[in-house]
């Protein structure tokens, strides 16, 4: 069904979208009634059913048949005309400049979002939206999630075709934002102001398709399912022993709160990271996810700000890696993580693939040595031995190293975690020094980021080195964005290095 259009280039979401907007509530209301009314017949087709006790409070029509179905069909119908009544009030465009939405009848809401201003933009497909062929389109716009804009909902096909062409738009806007560019567009050419835009190019082929079986044996390898896992093997062993197996039967209602909790945060990382793909496409990355609601997000390269490796102890025999981001605009809070991280697990090199999908090199000898390196490497510089009393583990891992573009900072030996960020992208720096730190000589330095789920930061390095990392990067950041030509939108720089622009040969 093609979405129609007035004079003005509003045009109208598809009819259905006020009835799958409240989609749970209806059906939870018509399956009350549904089930009100076959009590209510089967009642009366039976002599010998006893009568209900609380009948006296049912209403006089429940009692027949036919009033209860036509008191069912009154408030479909009530329900289908405040829909409808919805839909011819709900509007959105596309012009001078920014995304318009228009909603409401008697609260009216008009909403607009600078197309300068958009981060990203997403289609997602719940479950029910799904099953009708129907897609909204989320508008990620700087400022959080309040001010994101949500076209719910459009035509499958339509909805990629208005997120391609915003995208093409705020792309533009970028580019015009950055002297020497030229200015950016509203239109493809030959289409006229709100007209329909031209349909998306060929789809890429992914990078990296995430199979959903490794997905599931990632998420039990994780360190409280195992922790719990040892604590009820534990529990169950004890449980032979008379008196320790009383005091264990007594504290097990204790643990229900603990294992629904776990469990909960479990199936959400299956159904938010479900069916995982990524691909390239241009200057972006194109994600899609998500076992019930399908999430299709493009994330433009040019606002990642930094990049995370990471791989947990549980993951080691596998040689599977997550890789998450910190991406302007996205606050990178618990709802959304699904924004940030570009792959939930992989191995080694599909690893590397995200990551030169992001800039980088696959061989380049920096990189390698930030995801396997255990210390003492050429041109890293890490803490001094002293540190080992506060850091006895990881204290000869942990270190950084200078790049031309980016610098690269590595931590953790059960949990290894390699982050790179751009010199372009820094946004501050910082150094923090504790009481026994102060006593050993020791400092931590911090490179602020945007808001997200990648901390940049290098613990207890000498006190000197840290404020010589400090320095350098200062130096090295202010010279990015210098030509960069624009303080606060870096250039396309690259993520990391090449080879043979190692800056330590």
């Amino acid at each position: 069904m093609q979405d129609s259009e007035d004079v003005d280039g509003w045009q109208r979401l598809h009819p259905l979208s006020p009835l799958l907007r409240g989609g749970v509530v209806l059906i939870a209301v018509l399956g009350y009634a549904v089930s009100r009314l076959v009590d209510s017949v089967l009642s009366s087709l039976d002599p010998t059913a006893e009568p209900d006790p609380g009948a006296d409070y049912e209403l006089a029509w429940t009692s027949h048949p036919l009033l209860a179905l036509g008191a069912l069909v009154v408030v479909i119908a009530a329900v289908a005309a405040v829909g409808w009544v919805s839909w011819r009030f709900s509007r959105f465009r596309v012009a001078a400049g920014q995304v318009e939405l228009r909603t409401g009848v008697l609260f009216r809401q008009h909403r607009q979002v600078r197309l300068e201003r958009v981060q990203a933009v997403e289609t997602t497909r719940p479950l029910l939206a799904r099953l009708v062929g129907l897609s909204q389109v989320v508008v990620q716009s700087a400022g959080g999630s309040d001010s994101h804009l949500t076209l719910a909902f459009l035509g499958a096909d339509r909805a990629e075709e208005v997120r391609a062409h915003l995208l093409e738009l705020a792309g533009r806007s970028d580019e015009a934002a950055r002297p020497g560019m030229p200015p950016a567009a509203e239109h493809d050419p030959g289409v006229p102001a709100g007209a329909a835009p031209r349909a998306p190019a060929v789809e890429p082929p992914p990078l990296v398709v995430v199979p959903n079986g490794r997905l599931f044996v990632a998420t039990i390898l994780h360190g409280s399912t195992i922790v719990l896992g040892v604590i009820l093997l534990g529990a169950a062993v004890t449980v032979g022993v008379a008196e320790a197996g009383l005091a264990v039967l007594a504290g097990a209602p204790a643990l229900l709160p603990v294992v629904f909790g776990l469990g909960v945060s479990r199936v959400k990382e299956l159904l938010v990271h479900g069916n995982f793909s990524i691909a390239r496409t241009g200057t972006a990355l194109r994600v899609r996810h998500g076992l019930t609601d399908l999430r299709v997000s493009t994330v433009p390269v040019h606002r990642v700000q930094a990049v995370e490796v990471l791989q947990p102890l549980w993951w080691r025999p596998w040689g599977w890696w997550r890789v998450r981001v910190n991406v302007a605009g996205v606050h990178g809070g618990d709802n959304d993580d699904d924004e940030t991280v570009m792959l939930p697990v992989g191995t080694a090199d599909e690893a590397l693939a995200v990551l030169a999908a992001l800039g980088a090199h696959p061989e380049d000898p920096v990189l390698l040595e930030a995801l396997h390196g255990a210390g003492g490497e050429h041109g890293w510089v890490g803490p001094p031995r002293v540190a080992r009393w506060l850091d006895p583990w990881s204290w000869r891992r942990t270190g950084y190293a200078l790049a031309e573009h980016a610098v690269y900072l590595r931590t953790g030996r059960f949990t290894r975690r390699t982050v790179v960020v751009p010199h372009a992208r820094i946004q501050s720096l910082g150094l923090a020094q504790g009481p026994l730190q102060q006593r050993l000589g020791l400092a931590s330095a911090r490179l602020v980021s945007t808001p997200g789920p990648v901390g940049p930061d290098v613990p207890h390095l000498a006190q000197a080195d840290a404020e010589e990392l400090l320095e350098l990067v200062g130096r090295r950041a202010r010279e990015a964005r210098r030509l960069a030509g624009h303080p606060l939108a870096p250039g396309h720089a690259p993520l990391v290095d090449f080879p043979q622009n190692d800056p330590r040969t």
